[in-house]
């Protein structure tokens, strides 16, 4: 009795091993991040993500943020940081200036 339970457990062991690739999902893509298009802060150069990252990590530690909520501080606070880094669009001007009359 002792023998077949071993076997039917290696039986049962190797089949869901030889299973395993079945059921995985080759084309399995994650979904774009809604936030991608808006996030400036990726757009950033190295050095310019790395200055603003410190700058809020020191920022919590000041504050004495833990866990969540300093993930959440930062976020929020690297997303700030990088929106206001980047030059705002320019106004359009117009075709012809205005001739005063």
């Amino acid at each position: 009795m002792r023998f077949t339970a071993r076997a039917a457990a290696a039986a049962a062991t190797a089949t869901l091993l030889a299973a395993g690739p079945a059921f995985s999902q080759p084309g399995l893509t994650l979904p774009a991040r809604p936030d991608a298009a808006t996030d400036k802060f990726s757009t950033l150069d190295k050095p310019a993500r790395r200055a603003i990252s410190v700058a809020c990590s020191k920022e919590a530690d000041e504050q004495g943020l833990k866990f969540k909520a300093r993930a959440k501080f930062r976020s929020a606070c690297k997303r700030d940081k990088a929106a206001a880094a980047t030059p705002a669009p320019a106004a359009a001007s117009p075709a012809t200036p205005d001739k005063p009359k």
